[in-house]
């Protein structure tokens, strides 16, 4: 799907993963829409494609809200008239709090970030991909909606949801030439990642894993391109893990 006249539409392309997905894309798709919740550093990275000669437009986006989401599908299409590639990379990943002691609000939150968001972003860019019968929808999942996590249940649980939910849209759309795939990319070095997990549990991931490191968004966004070129006209249902699980 790479070419002169391809559009990717990348959610929290702002930063971490998803703007590694945005500029790595951006070598290899002619369009490119970056939509995150903070505007100044969607517009940022849309600058940084443009400046590298290539076109691109930044759109102020929360995912949480289905009105927002619909109107950034709508000046997507309007500037760029297709999204052939979308990259749903926009999430949270909360606070550590024990389930006993998880507040409401605090499930509910991740819950509408990082499920319900991608319920809206997916049917929204979903209407458009089957009316033209193609597109590759890339969702970014996590190990811990596989294997749970200690005072994450409600990050583990949105992620292990939208695993079921990736599923079953291919399942629905495959018929319409849309396939839709997750990865797991596994602990990754990202603003988030810095701002929430602490440094020695970093460290300790780290040395832990099999190549010795923690992944980067660069790391993950090439797992992206290959699922948005070569991969994307027959993978679909499936869940990409970026390295093997480690205790």
């Amino acid at each position: 799907m790479t070419g002169r006249d391809a559009v990717a539409l990348i959610t929290g392309g702002g930063s971490g993963i998803g703007r590694g997905a945005a500029l790595e894309l951006a070598h290899h798709f002619s369009r490119i829409v970056v939509a995150d919740l903070a505007p100044d550093s969607a517009e940022a990275v849309a600058e940084t494609i443009r400046g590298a000669g290539g076109a691109a437009l930044a759109l102020p986006v929360d995912v949480r809200e289905e009105t927002e989401v619909e109107a950034m599908v709508d000046l997507a299409l309007d500037a760029f008239g297709q999204i052939d590639v979308l990259v749903h990379s926009a999430g949270l990943l909360g606070s550590r709090r024990p389930v006993l002691d998880m507040s409401h609000q605090e499930w509910r939150t991740l819950l509408d970030i990082n499920l319900t968001g991608t319920f809206f972003v997916s049917r929204a860019v979903g209407r458009h991909m089957v009316q033209r019968r193609v597109g590759t929808m890339i969702l970014l999942a996590s190990d811990r909606g596989v294997y749970g996590a200690r005072e994450k249940a409600h990050y583990a649980a949105s992620k292990g949801a939208v695993i079921a939910y990736m599923k079953s849209l291919a399942l629905e759309l495959g018929q319409y030439g849309v396939t839709c795939n997750a990865i797991n990319p596994g602990t990754t070095q990202t603003p988030g990642l810095e701002a929430e997990v602490p440094l020695e549990f970093r460290n300790a991931r780290a040395a832990s894993d099999p190549l010795g490191r923690i992944s980067t968004p660069e790391d993950i966004a090439k797992i992206v391109r290959f699922l948005a070129e070569s991969g994307g006209s027959f993978i679909t249902g499936q869940l990409f893990s970026a390295r093997m699980r480690v205790a």
